[in-house]
Order: structure tokens, then C-alpha cells, then sequence
């Protein structure tokens, strides 16, 4: 399997791809590559370009493009996740294997027992595990990092977009997720998920009143990091997401 970058569509012309310093020092130093060599190049919209490497120096590496084609990796359910922030080591688990499985777009959310706070070099960080989770993965486009909000203004943002909003809680018992999934026909699914305390009655409150479906996963605990995981892979698989085409 041919190693995987995304890289700015400037940095594609006339055949030819540029691939940014940072990633010249991958290709040369890391992974030992040498001219003749071949790579895959990503734009982020939607095509990806087999390229054969044939110049390769400390701070520079370029290849030419001898094939380009449709990106694949992308699933048909759009799942925007709206993350309450965790600990930093089950935040970022979360958004690599978020990536992973086909998340389209994370969206860090405070409630009122979120764990930490969002530094200033935190969304750096973040990026860089989410663009090298799909790249690893073989994604089609890189999920967006949207900035992080309030629980409230969330729901507000996800009501506006339109599609179905769920959100799953240990104290539900009467409405599952198949039952939901039967009743929504939105292309694009919003999946809130609380953080290690779980969301307040009075959070849940405010999310039934902008239209949110209350959903039970079953009678087993999930932790806040793997709750969103488990979700968005049975909604792809209810879908039809997992199917290999």
C-alpha cells in the first residue's frame, strides 16, 4: 500500500506535485524514500494523484503525476461529532480512530463536566492527529476541526444545519438507535456525546427542546470516549457505509 499525503491543491501544478517541508522530511529521512519511489497525493477535494517522486532533498520533494482519480474512503452518511471534551489522551484517541471509521467533521463541545480546557496549541495538535489518522486510513478528505463551542450553541448550530440530531443516554430506556435511524431519513447525522460525567438532566432537557433524539445503547456502560465510536459504526453499518464498493 502506497503511503498517503494530503498537501495543498497550490502545490499541484502542471503535473507536478510539491510536497510541503515538513512532509520532505518524512519522505527523505523517515520513511528512507528515494526518486522512482511512489506516493499518493491528496487535494482535500475530492481526487487523489499517483505520483512518482524525483526529487527529494532536506527541505524539498517533488513528484510527477502519472495518474489521477476520484478519491475513495468517503462514506455516504455524513456523521458530524459533537465530542465533549476529555482528558487529553481520550480526546485525541477519539478523533484519531474518529477519523479512522469515517467521521466527517469533529466539533469539540464544553458541558458542564468537561475535563479540560482548550489551550492555545491544542487545535494544532489536534489537526495533526486527525490529518495523519486519514491518511493512514486511506480517507478521500480530511474531516474539518470546527472550533469549540457550548453545549447550547452546538445544538443551536446543528438545528440550523438541519439533519437529525442524537444523543445517547445511560438513563434512556424506552427509545434505541435502530428506532431513530428508522425515523430519520437526514443525510446528515449531528452525534452529541457527553463527557466522563455524562450530560446533566438539565443539558438533556435543553437538548429535547431543540428536537434531539434521546437514545439508549443498550444495557452496558460506555465510556465517553468509545460511546461516539460504537454509535457512528452502527450507523454506518445500518447505512450500508461498510459495504466494500
Amino acid at each position: 500500500m502506497l503511503h498517503r499525503f494530503f498537501v495543498s491543491p497550490a502545490l499541484i501544478q502542471n503535473g507536478t506535485v510539491h510536497f510541503s517541508r515538513a512532509q520532505a522530511h518524512q519522505l527523505r529521512d523517515v520513511l528512507r524514500m528515494r526518486a522512482g519511489d511512489k506516493v499518493i497525493a491528496l487535494d482535500n477535494l475530492g481526487s487523489e494523484y499517483r505520483v512518482v517522486l524525483q526529487h527529494l532533498a532536506r527541505d524539498v520533494a517533488e513528484g510527477e503525476i502519472v495518474e489521477q482519480r476520484a478519491a475513495t474512503g468517503e462514506p455516504q452518511t455524513q456523521i458530524i461529532l459533537y465530542q465533549a471534551l476529555l482528558k487529553a489522551d481520550k480526546f485525541e484517541w477519539a478523533l484519531q480512530k474518529g477519523t479512522e471509521i469515517g467521521i466527517s467533521a469533529f466539533a469539540p463541545i464544553v458541558t458542564e463536566r468537561s475535563a479540560q480546557q482548550v489551550g492555545k496549541n491544542k487545535f494544532a495538535r489536534w489537526s495533526q492527529i486527525v490529518t495523519e489518522a486519514a491518511e493512514q486510513a486511506g480517507r478521500g478528505k480530511l474531516p474539518p476541526l470546527l472550533p469549540h463551542q457550548a453545549f447550547t450553541d452546538a445544538l443551536d448550530a446543528a438545528l440550523k444545519a438541519g439533519g437529525c440530531l442524537l444523543i445517547p443516554y445511560e438513563l434512556e430506556t424506552t427509545s434505541d438507535l435502530a428506532s431513530a435511524l428508522r425515523a430519520a431519513d437526514a443525510a446528515a447525522i449531528h452525534l452529541f456525546i457527553g463527557p466522563e460525567g455524562g450530560f446533566s438532566a438539565s443539558e438533556i432537557e435543553i437538548a429535547r427542546n431543540h428536537h434531539a433524539q434521546i437514545i439508549t445503547l443498550g444495557p452496558r456502560i460506555l465510556r465517553a470516549e468509545t460511546a461516539g465510536l460504537v454509535t457512528a459504526s452502527a450507523i454506518f453499518f445500518a447505512r450500508g457505509d461498510l459495504n466494500r464498493i
